[in-house]
């Protein structure tokens, strides 16, 4: 990366910078919104003056910038995405003047093809990113207060889950932070010495990586003997949704009494960090988890999504035909980037209407500053392409997840799936489920027919579709379940997460 008086600038502001994420702007929902809302229109003028390719795209869809004066007429401009703005326009022509020397980092991610896109950051999206890990390490981790081990568990290739975690990290250790950044990557070994050597000379350890790979870390610990009442554990994940069960059950592995030592965000490799949970959004997808007809309400949708807040003046959200829209300001911006994720956006206000008065009094009493932020709610359902059908009811991962997170099936299984249909020797549709298991062990019949025992009924309690056609239908649906060894090449790749939510 040059440098240049514009990031000597950026550094300067991010290493002096105390106002931005100031309780007096986290607690006024209306501020936040009024100042998301005045950057993504900046956002939306420099990128129509600065960005070849979006300056191309927006005279093919004869946009006149100069008429676009409000949130409202933004979002009438046509949306971006892979198709029509990522693969049609050359890398360096989606870069800010259209030169890829300003560049920061480039990572990569696998196309649908399995050919690779390629995705440039510059300082200003690392810095970004920073801020959310300073709000969260410092507000609900307190490293203000007290030696912290950060342990970064992502493969450290060319994907941007490592690269960019670190960069965000050491931005936060710049200003005075008493963390440590350790690297082991994808290693379970790894990490696990590390908790062993290094973890009590600190007083607390973080520890982020991909949430299957958390889980056989935290499991594979507790085997090797290590006492997490004396190793202060906190978890960052990423990569796909979780059950409350299973948060539940990992906070119980790892001794904590608060769900908020795990939290897990919500990025990708187009766009990085976009979301981050924070304890009132954990607080409330308990609620909700318990309460299936309160989250119907809510979401319309008998499925429960993961629930994320956002800053909307760093990522800005929108919620178009029940997909999510983003902009942000990146090494390319994305404006108006449908990132095929069903979901949508609630404000803070609107989501808090949905709790009665009891319930906040819990939250009143607290006086942790994160329970006064009044950031909006980004929600996400799980990825459609993971969903199957069978006899015209949908199969949601979020179902499947749920079921496979039950206490009773923590010893055998990496959370890790496979969801298909197929056909029965008998030409009937069957739901095939490919389930990897823990390192060492081995699948049998007796396993296999518990865990359609359990799938069986955790889904038809969450899935009404799924429990008329089991009713009506019987033996036919239940699923065939297939164990995997772990690490299974096929369908299970070691260091390779696929992203279902």
């Amino acid at each position: 990366m040059q440098v240049t008086p514009k990031s000597s600038s950026l550094l300067a502001r991010w290493l002096q910078d105390s106002a931005f994420y100031a309780a007096s702007i986290l607690k006024n929902a209306k501020k936040i919104k009024k100042m998301g809302d005045q950057k993504v229109l900046k956002l939306f003028f420099d990128a129509s003056q600065e960005v070849p390719a979006y300056k191309y795209f927006l005279k093919k869809h004869k946009i006149k910038v100069t008429l676009v004066k409000t949130i409202s007429d933004f979002a009438k401009i046509p949306a971006t995405t892979k198709e029509n703005y990522i693969e049609k326009y050359s890398l360096k022509d989606r870069c800010w003047d259209g030169k890829l020397d300003r560049i920061h980092m480039i990572s990569a991610s696998s196309g649908t093809t399995g050919e690779p896109h390629f995705w440039p950051r510059d300082l200003n999206a690392e810095i970004e990113g920073a801020y959310i890990h300073e709000l969260i390490f410092k507000d609900i981790f307190t490293i203000d207060k007290k030696k912290t081990l950060f342990v970064n568990g992502f493969a450290m290739g060319n994907w941007i889950a490592g690269t960019f975690t670190l960069a965000c990290v050491n931005l936060v250790a710049w200003k005075n932070y008493s963390i440590t950044s350790m690297t082991p990557g994808y290693s379970i070994e790894a990490v696990i010495e590390l908790l062993e050597k290094m973890s009590p000379q600190f007083d607390q350890t973080i520890i982020t990586g991909h949430t299957p790979f958390l889980k056989e870390l935290i499991e594979s610990a507790v085997k090797r003997g290590i006492n997490f009442s004396k190793v202060r554990v906190f978890l960052l994940g990423t990569g796909q949704g979780i059950t409350e069960n299973w948060r539940t059950y990992m906070i119980s592995l790892t001794r904590s009494l608060d769900r908020s030592s795990f939290l897990n965000l919500y990025g990708s490799a187009d766009a990085g960090l976009m979301g981050f949970e924070t304890p009132l959004s954990i607080f409330l997808r308990k609620i909700l988890s318990e309460d299936l007809i309160k989250n119907k309400k809510i979401f319309h949708n008998e499925r429960l999504p993961s629930i994320y807040n956002f800053d909307p003046r760093l990522t800005y959200f929108e919620e178009e035909n029940k997909e999510l829209h983003i902009s942000k300001n990146s090494g390319c911006p994305l404006i108006r980037y449908n990132i095929h994720d069903e979901g949508g956006v609630i404000n803070y206000e609107d989501m808090i209407s949905n709790f009665d008065k009891e319930t906040f009094k819990m939250i009143s009493k607290r006086k942790d500053s994160f329970y006064g932020w009044k950031l909006p709610f980004v929600y996400l359902f799980g990825r459609d392409k993971f969903m199957v059908k069978i006899y015209g009811a949908n199969i949601y991962s979020e179902h499947v997840q749920s079921a496979l997170n039950h206490n009773t099936l923590q010893e055998f299984i990496t959370g890790r799936y496979h969801l298909e249909t197929d056909y029965d020797e008998n030409h009937n549709p069957q739901i095939i489920c490919r389930i990897e298991m823990i390192m060492g062990l081995k699948g049998n019949r007796k396993l296999e027919n518990l865990i359609q025992k359990i799938f069986v009924e955790e889904v038809r309690k969450l899935n009404s579709e799924y429990n008329y056609i089991l009713e009506h239908i019987g033996e036919k649906v239940k699923p065939k379940i297939i164990l995997h060894e772990h690490g299974y090449s096929v369908y299970f790749p070691k260091g390779k997460i696929k992203k279902t939510a």
